[in-house]
């Protein structure tokens, strides 16, 4: 039952605003589980409810080279952040990035009340940037969706759109986690059936009655509350890396 309503709960924030299943599901399940396990076991999951999400919110446009430019260099940027992680303190990395991204969902809140947007222009340069910090994150600390987030939500105009970037890239991700889990003798003996089993269940639902919640939800309405969503995330890693 654990497993369930965390997932549930998780997914029905991811499923309404596009991210955050992560944190919480994470969170609420480590109290219970051992955090190997939660994390490989989350895995699965995590690709279920992305690939309903994308399936969900895909209106014809691909949009192929936003996809491609997060995928790439957000793969670079994680073997950046492995690298990194036995030459830098995690705890540290968390109260930065907390900082930024509290800063950041200030800014973007107050720019999707001004209509104040990224120029055209400049969204490749923005892409290749947040690709790459966004994919040293994860291998450093994980949880680098409020980056994405501010991204496309800066370039992105429509809420469906929005969702199925997002989602699509974190399908990608949540493969090659799972790749990486099983091609590992001991990483792959971590996959908890008491987690993935009700987990499955929970996600589903969980997805659905977010994704239910965003129609109901006026676009303007839709990129605040992704703004103050990523606000929420950075405080929550600040408060993580005490």
């Amino acid at each position: 039952m654990i497993a369930f309503l965390s997932v549930l709960i998780g997914w029905i924030v991811q499923g309404l605003i596009g991210l955050g299943s992560g944190i919480i599901s994470t969170a609420i399940l480590l109290f219970f589980f051992n955090a190997k396990e939660v994390v490989v076991s989350l895995s699965i999951i995590a690709l279920t409810g992305t690939i309903y999400l994308s399936w969900k919110n895909y209106r014809g446009n691909f949009f192929l080279k936003e996809i491609l430019i997060l995928s790439i260099f957000s793969f670079i940027g994680a073997g950046i952040g492995s690298f990194l992680l036995e030459k830098l303190n995690p705890k540290d990395i968390e109260l930065i990035f907390g900082i930024v991204i509290t800063l950041t969902g200030i800014y973007d809140f107050y720019s999707q009340k001004k209509k104040i947007f990224i120029h055209s222009k400049h969204k490749t340069i923005f892409g290749v940037f947040t690709g790459t910090v966004g994919g040293i994150i994860s291998g450093l600390i994980g949880g680098a969706g409020p980056l994405y987030a501010f991204y496309l939500n800066q370039t992105i105009h429509s809420k469906n759109d929005f969702k199925f970037i997002i989602s699509f890239v974190f399908v990608i991700l949540n493969i090659e986690r799972i790749l990486f889990y099983l091609v590992s003798p001991e990483l792959r003996t971590l996959f908890n059936w008491e987690i993935v089993i009700p987990g499955m269940v929970g996600v589903v639902i969980g997805a659905y009655l977010g994704n239910y919640l965003t129609g109901k939800l006026p676009t303007q309405k839709f990129k605040e509350l992704v703004s103050l969503s990523i606000v929420i995330f950075g405080v929550y890693f600040i408060f993580k890396s005490f």
